[in-house]
């Protein structure tokens, strides 16, 4: 463990950047050391610990994306906007519900894109992305945290700013990353990335609302070919194994 200087003197003890630091693999706190003891960070504990609503997802799950996904680990980086609001979904990954919840729209439509893409047989699947993250996908929300039942509602906190930079920091020093951007929010990220090193997906989002637009986007072939092309084993994207 590095050793590392927190200045709280503003927090309580319910949600600190020491807590959230201590329990990352060495390779992100290697890469995220400076934003856990900037003054922003220390903003967005502050927001958390003085909020007065029920917070999603549960603290222990906050960084559950960093946790399950190694930086040296990254192969791909999936984009959401900001965790589910409701009782028992939320659990760090981006578009991820835990076994046994019933799966959201957006990730149906997104198991019924993998099906059409890969033929993968995902009749069986439950919303648990663990599996894909294990693998190397980085199931990042933009913002890691949200209150009950109000959507987008800790855009302010700070989160943003926290996200973009490992967005940027991903691009800068990795190379051969598949980026998949899906709906408007997501893709305004692109200019973050450096297309000329990494692959850049981008689609209508998954969500209903879209009218289907994002099917036919073959995100998951078209990733798998890239990685191959540069040397880099693919994706595991069927959740049986």
């Amino acid at each position: 463990m590095q050793n590392f200087i927190f200045n709280e003197n503003t927090l309580n003890s319910n949600f600190t950047a020491e807590y959230f630091f201590k329990n990352l693999p060495p390779s992100w706190q290697n890469v995220l050391k400076n934003e856990f003891k900037s003054q922003y960070f220390t903003q967005i504990m502050h927001k958390l610990n003085t909020n007065n609503t029920k917070i999603y997802p549960p603290k222990e799950l906050i960084f559950n994306a960093f946790n399950l996904t190694s930086f040296d680990s990254i192969k791909v980086v999936i984009l959401g906007q900001d965790p589910y609001h409701k009782p028992n979904q939320a659990m760090g990954l981006s578009f991820s519900v835990p076994k046994g919840v019933k799966i959201p729209p957006s990730l149906a439509n997104i198991f019924k894109e993998l099906k059409n893409d890969l033929d993968i047989d995902t009749s069986a699947f439950n919303g648990d992305l663990t599996p894909w993250a294990k693998r190397g996908v980085l199931l990042l929300n933009a913002s890691l945290s949200v209150s009950q039942n109000a959507p987008n509602s800790h855009a302010n906190f700070g989160w943003h700013r926290f996200s973009d930079t490992i967005i940027k920091t991903i691009s800068e020093r990795k190379n051969h990353i598949v980026f998949m951007l899906w709906g408007n929010f997501a893709r305004a990220k692109s200019s973050l990335i450096d297309g000329s090193k990494h692959l850049i997906l981008e689609s209508a989002h998954p969500s209903p609302l879209a009218r289907g637009a994002f099917f036919g986007s073959k995100h998951f072939s078209k990733c798998n070919e890239y990685l191959q092309k540069n040397g880099i084993c693919p994706v595991q994207w069927d959740l049986r194994f």
